[in-house]
């Protein structure tokens, strides 16, 4: 839990001068590491269920060496911890292919986007080659700059080893499709299933006489159908296999599952297209995986709520459509007043309760088109778009400072506590959302400065003056 007394302590000392030293930066800087450890210590957790994936978990630096992985990435290329620590990616990498890995990771850093689901080869330090999927993920800072990778990836050599041998051989090879892992099916041309191994069967949970002889159809969400066919009828039209693409489903029982699938036409003796053959497997476990990493980059760890990263999206389609429409996009900081009395009182873990109950009650509170955010400590920022007047921002306030006359009760604890308000407005205030952010932050310490529980609209002049507070207006 963060802990605000340092920097409580410097907004005391902010008004002493002479001293050589920018308190509020000074505060700030304290802030952001005791932020850290805390980010550490959730993420750790996250690093426990990393551990206990099938699939394999790593992270680089921007150089591509590794500085975290989980022991099935250890076991995947057979070298220990300790070897692979600082390990760089060329080392296992195929020369001939290093190129290539390299253009997949430039990619990722330059559009700040994934590249998921693409075939590699690897080289384990037994001198063995293997065949991988694998999904990259820029890793940001606070900041939102990318500061290295994250990667998920899975050895599918058995599938691409009996892909080949699928290419060979036909009836001899089905025993072993019944022993493998990996879903195998076969489709006629109108999708209608002719034959399903048993792993097939287990994916949808299904019995091999239930499925032979229905259509695709029975098992693809609607959304996807067309999804599935213009994919198949890719690969008829062209007569190449389709290496991987993936689907989300039901189960007989209604959970979800998600399945990637190779395609591969089916021929007859003569040659021409009469079908499908296709490789399937689980990937549900990755993918929650992979959904949790996205999460991760834009979303609070605490409370679930969009982070910084997202809330500077956010404001920027805002203030587009604002300046498109004619309206206008406030920002609303808020700060929890004397929120380091109920840490030291009651506990960090009583503080993470009240951080995520203010969460949930703002965003209650707040109209869906509104994006309420935590920045850090104790700071949310709502960030209210086409805003009419003025005067509806001021009822906002007011209903977030009546949502606070209300306790919050945890067990038999009753917690009351009030929150200061700076609200900056686009493009009343100017049309940076950098500055706007700034402005917000000084209308919302000046009211923290001046009695707290209140709220507080910025101008030119935020220094407190009595002639400054009878232009601008503080409201209880």
């Amino acid at each position: 839990m963060e802990n605000k007394d340092i920097k409580r302590s410097s907004k005391l000392l902010a008004g002493q001068k002479g001293n050589g030293i920018d308190m509020r930066d000074f505060a700030e800087t304290i802030e952001k590491n005791i932020l850290e450890q805390t980010a550490s210590t959730l993420e750790a957790k996250y690093r426990v269920i990393m551990e206990d994936m099938k699939e394999s978990y790593y992270e680089m630096d921007l150089e591509g060496n590794f500085t975290f992985f989980n022991d099935a990435l250890c076991h995947q290329l057979g070298y220990s911890r300790e070897e692979l620590m600082g390990m760089n990616y060329r080392v296992y990498i195929p020369p001939e292919l290093v190129q290539k890995q390299s253009e997949l990771f430039h990619n990722v850093y330059q559009t700040g986007k994934p590249n998921e689901l693409f075939s590699n080869e690897q080289v384990r330090k037994d001198g063995k080659r293997i065949y991988t999927e694998n999904s990259i993920f820029p890793m940001r800072d606070n900041e939102g700059e990318i500061v290295g990778f994250r990667g998920i990836g899975r050895d599918v050599t058995e599938r691409v080893q009996m892909e080949e041998a699928l290419k060979l051989s036909g009836e001899r090879y089905r025993t072993i499709l019944e022993e493998i892992e990996e879903g195998y099916w076969e489709v006629d041309l109108e999708g209608n299933f002719t034959f399903v191994n048993d792993a097939a069967c287990n994916q949808f949970g299904y019995s091999r006489e239930e499925i032979i002889g229905t259509n695709y159809r029975a098992y693809v969400p609607k959304q996807d159908l067309k999804s599935v066919y213009r994919t198949w009828h890719k690969c008829y039209r062209t007569g190449e296999p389709i290496k991987s693409f993936s689907i989300a489903g039901f189960k007989k029982d209604g959970t979800q599952v998600y399945i990637e699938n190779s395609i591969t036409p089916f021929r007859s003796k003569e040659g021409k297209i009469i079908g499908f053959r296709s490789i399937s497997r689980d990937i549900t476990e990755r993918k929650k995986i992979e959904e949790k990493l996205a999460e991760m980059a834009t979303h609070d760890y605490l409370t679930g709520l969009p982070n910084r990263i997202l809330l500077r999206d956010r404001l920027m389609v805002g203030s587009a459509l604002a300046r498109r429409n004619g309206y206008r996009l406030a920002i609303l900081m808020l700060d929890l007043d004397r929120f380091k009395v109920v840490n030291d009182d009651m506990g960090h873990s009583v503080g993470d309760e009240l951080l995520k109950a203010v969460g949930q009650r703002l965003s209650s509170i707040m109209r869906k088109s509104d994006t309420v955010s935590r920045i850090g400590g104790d700071e949310f920022v709502l960030a209210l778009p086409q805003i009419g007047r003025t005067a509806d921002v001021t009822k906002f306030a007011q209903r977030i400072l009546n949502a606070f006359e209300e306790p919050f009760v945890f067990g038999k604890k009753k917690i009351q506590i009030t929150t200061s308000i700076g609200i900056a407005i686009y493009p009343d205030d100017g049309t940076d959302i950098e500055n706007l952010l700034k402005d917000a932050d000084s209308a919302m310490y000046w009211v923290k400065e001046h009695g707290r529980g209140k709220y507080k609209y910025y101008r030119d002049d935020v220094s407190g003056s009595d002639e400054a507070e009878r232009r601008v207006g503080v409201t209880s």
